[in-house]
């Protein structure tokens, strides 16, 4: 009778803990289960959101595409074409490859890619065939429905309402999905905005700091840091007593820096120039316009030594305009020359500077006479463009040198602005920027 209860209450001991380790194997499972389900959504809204910069970079340069006007540039455009086509599939083969969906974006990437390679011609003036230009205006306005589609995608994902179901299973079943990814590429035709990614920094922002430092810069007097401090107060409206030192910056631009409470500024150690000023300032309701805030800002910039400057695109974001300012001369904008000026909407005080763009490039330059006269470049422009005006511009190059050009604002049969640089040496056309004016500025891309 005891070895009959021992032998039970073993077997139940056994059952017990047989019990107990699966439910923690269940426990476990399901913890890991739910990891890698958590772990694949993250990597499919980075895909997604890769797959929509790339659907927009290719819609850009399609644009682009419409409105160029020699082989070279077209081959440039063709480059990035084929770059970002490849991203998008790369981007594409992370999400699904099960639905009829995918195999369309395929097919579209594919035929811009095809097309891309198609496109040839002899000589400096591009002559694309009738049929060639109805494609290439077909696949931006399809890109464009694209792109708002896969943009709402993606930001369903990332909110909740679109889930990897919707993208995977649910894009396979028959029945009326409302909310999936499904329905929404089925809608596109009725969401033709087109969202851009605003570049704030304005025109060739990306190539202003590829030099060391301008020479101009190197052939001044150094100051000393006691004048620096003194310069400092002044621009800060406050006693040189009541500024912080903070730990000078070494480098190609050398600054001595101070600051007060939350704003700081750098003054150079060669010819004491205000090189940054840095104010977490936040606006209240606005009082003044733009107008007057690019007014102030190109007034502060000449009484604190930067003349010659001239304003040419601007963004307003929570109460603050930012502008941008380049170097002009002698009817000669250099757009590497650039000093960016934050100005308060409610006060107008300035909230910001950013002088470093100017300070590595500004130098004397050798302007050399022109080869290609204007109607010559006006000649080389797409038939797509109408020419607003136009003037003479410097304009850095991925290179870190610069080219003389012809700036022409154009614009298209919609109203599209354009801006198109023509090399005034080799007719070369160096570069294409689409203006977008939006509620919070002038902007490029």
């Amino acid at each position: 009778m005891t070895i009959r209860k021992t032998t039970c209450i073993k077997l139940i001991s056994v059952l017990s803990f047989l019990c107990l380790m699966l439910s923690i194997s269940t426990f476990l499972y399901a913890r890991k289960a739910d990891r890698y389900k958590f772990a694949n959504e993250i990597s499919s809204q980075r895909a997604m959101n890769e797959l929509c910069e790339s659907l927009d970079n290719i819609t850009v340069s399609l644009q682009k595409g419409l409105y160029t006007g020699t082989n070279e540039k077209l081959g440039e455009i063709g480059n990035d074409l084929m770059r970002e086509t490849s991203c998008a599939k790369v981007s594409l083969s992370q999400l699904t490859d099960k639905d009829m969906i995918t195999d369309e974006i395929y097919k579209f990437l594919s035929q811009i890619g095809a097309f891309t390679l198609s496109l040839s011609g002899d000589g400096d003036k591009l002559t694309v065939s009738k049929s060639n230009a109805e494609l290439l205006n077909q696949l931006y306005n399809y890109s464009l429905i694209l792109s708002d589609s896969l943009t709402e995608v993606r930001d369903g994902l990332f909110d909740g309402t679109v889930s990897l179901e919707d993208m995977s299973t649910d894009l396979l079943s028959t029945e009326e999905l409302p909310e999936s990814v499904l329905s929404k590429m089925n809608d596109v035709e009725q969401n033709l905005a087109d969202y851009p990614t605003l570049i704030y920094d304005g025109p060739f922002a990306d190539n202003v700091l590829n030099k060391k430092c301008g020479t101009m810069l190197k052939s001044l007097k150094e100051i000393t840091k006691k004048e620096a401090q003194q310069k400092a107060a002044k621009l800060m409206g406050t006693s040189e007593e009541s500024l912080k030192q903070e730990q000078d910056r070494q480098g190609d631009v050398e600054l001595f820096c101070f600051s007060k409470g939350d704003i700081s500024i750098g003054i150079t150690k060669k010819g004491g120039l205000v090189a940054y000023v840095l104010n977490p300032y936040i606006a209240g309701e606005e009082t003044i316009s733009e107008k007057e805030a690019i007014k102030r800002a190109a007034a502060y910039l000449k009484e604190n030594g930067y003349s010659f400057m001239t304003d040419s695109y601007y963004s307003v974001y929570d109460g603050v305009c930012t502008i941008n300012f380049a170097y002009q001369n002698e009817g000669i904008i250099h757009y590497a020359d650039l000093i960016k000026v934050s100005v308060a909407l409610d006060t107008g005080i300035i909230t910001a500077l950013d002088a470093s763009a100017y300070l590595k490039n500004h130098c004397e330059r050798n302007i050399y006479g022109e080869k290609i006269s204007l109607d010559e470049a006006k000649d080389m422009l797409s038939d797509n463009l109408k020419v607003i005006s136009s003037r003479n511009a410097v304009i850095p190059l991925d290179t870190g040198k610069e080219a003389y050009c012809y700036e022409f604002h154009c614009n298209d049969k919609k109203g599209n602005e354009v801006m198109v640089y023509i090399d005034k040496l080799t007719g070369e056309e160096r570069d294409i920027l689409l203006l977008v004016y939006a509620d919070g500025g002038v902007l490029t891309r």
